[in-house]
């Protein structure tokens, strides 16, 4: 009898494709082009995006197409079918074509390209360099007399920092702010002397930077990713499910107070538009309303994430949501809770031949592979006061997670239990459970 000889995949790391990734990245969260009058109409974020995109496929080996991919592909046709039942014809495949280039070809090019540690500090460096000059174009916005900053953009409202390109709202200079904190923490707990420096400065200049916003949804979003890290690296799995399970509803109760919005006026129409939300989603269960038309049914937009794509793309586009989000979540927290158990599941894989780097490699991957969870949970948690359910920035940190699970598998092959169909369904059940909470407690405080 023939034994079946299984021949491993052909590896190749492209490295022009990687190089166009760096640009891609720049391009999108520096957007210096875009300061100046000569190149601010350049359309050089799809340009490298495409270059990217096809030096992937040419080159790029092995190219995997994971649980995360398939959910987010199938929104596509979700997309459209709601459009269509809602009465608005082609605008679905408008809408399908904006997801595709702000959703899941980011998310395909990260997940495909960060194949090594390195490249993935590249990135992450490319991130937090990015944010440094939005905090300090705020700077200077506050401290002029008109409120312009050296990138050409003016201040918002009663002084509140903005940049280029969608960064214009300070909300979402903030959920990148808080997304990055992480990040630095990374960089500080992995070098020496000098990094620790740097790293502590670019920490102070993030703080800085969100007190800048003036957006208590970020304040309250960096303050509780702080307390979740602490909660969770150092508490009890019955203390963190309670917490997680109640975070839902004490974030409503805070948002009914006041405590996200600089006006009663203001924290009262944003629970009404989650009310909202959650009708649409009641009247039109499985479609939902349309992705773009929450506006079209109610005064103003969701200012939450989860209520707007499940009331947008109701209970199918939800579950493929929220299920490659949580999925790659409980993955994270696997990683976080579970660093022993892994190493020492590593170490049994080693060979006699394999010397104390390799280890070191690995427990140097664990710790990043945290770092970036935290960084999806900074998500979670500014997300839930912010309609950024298709923003780039959730797709790319997912991504960014999603490469760092790729190496922790082929190290240690038993992680990938934790993308099988139970996960999830877990993940799905994760994200109803959130609208279920948030549902209760809204019916309670209105």
């Amino acid at each position: 009898m023939n034994k079946k000889v299984q021949v491993p995949a052909k590896e190749n790391n492209s490295s022009i494709a990687f190089f166009f990734l760096f640009l891609y990245t720049a391009a999108i969260f520096t957007r210096l082009h875009e300061a100046f009058d000569t190149s601010q109409n350049w359309v050089l974020i799809q340009v490298f995006a495409i270059i990217t995109l096809f030096f992937t496929f040419m080159s790029q080996r092995p190219l995997k197409l994971s649980s995360q991919h398939v959910m987010l592909f199938l929104l596509l046709p979700v997309i459209i079918i709601s459009a269509v039942l809602n009465g608005y014809g082609m605008k679905g495949v408008t809408q399908s074509q904006l997801f595709i280039v702000s959703s899941v070809i980011p998310l395909f090019l990260y997940s495909s390209l960060l194949s090594t540690i390195k490249r993935h500090h590249i990135i992450m460096v490319v991130c937090i360099i990015a944010t440094l000059f939005m905090v300090h174009n705020g700077h200077v916005q506050r401290n002029s007399v008109n409120g312009l900053g050296w990138s050409g953009t003016y201040y918002v409202g009663d002084g509140r920092i903005a940049y280029l390109g969608f960064f214009k709202d300070p909300n979402d200079i903030g959920m990148f702010l808080v997304m990055n904190l992480p990040l630095v923490g990374y960089f500080f707990t992995q070098s020496k002397k000098l990094g620790k420096l740097m790293s502590v400065c670019a920490f102070t200049a993030l703080i800085y930077g969100i007190y800048l916003t003036d957006s208590r949804g970020t304040m309250l979003g960096a303050v509780a990713l702080i307390a979740l890290y602490l909660l969770i690296t150092k508490g009890g799995t019955k203390l963190i499910l309670f917490c997680v399970a109640v975070g839902p509803a004490l974030a409503t109760l805070i948002a009914a107070r006041g405590g996200v919005s600089s006006d009663d006026a203001s924290a009262s129409g944003r629970l009404d538009a989650w009310y909202e939300g959650i009708h649409m989603l009641l009247s039109h269960p499985f479609f939902g309303v349309g992705m773009g038309n929450f506006v079209e049914w109610h005064s103003r937009t969701a200012h939450n994430s989860y209520v707007l794509i499940s009331s947008e793309l109701g209970f199918l586009g939800y579950c493929l949501w929220a299920g490659a989000l949580f999925l790659t979540v409980i993955a994270g927290y696997y990683v976080v809770k579970n660093k022993t158990n892994l190493l020492d599941s590593y170490k049994k894989i080693l060979t006699v031949n394999d010397t104390e780097d390799a280890m070191q490699l690995f427990k140097q991957e664990l710790a990043l592979a945290s770092a970036l969870f935290f960084s999806l949970v900074g998500f979670l948690i500014t997300a839930f006061f912010l309609s950024r359910s298709y923003t780039l920035l959730l797709f790319v940190f997912l991504g960014m997670n999603m490469a760092s699970h790729y190496r922790i598998i082929k190290s240690v092959p038993a992680f990938e239990d934790k993308f099988n169909t139970t996960r999830i369904f877990q993940a799905i059940g994760i994200g109803w459970g959130l609208m279920v909470m948030v549902y209760i407690t809204l019916k309670v405080a209105l």
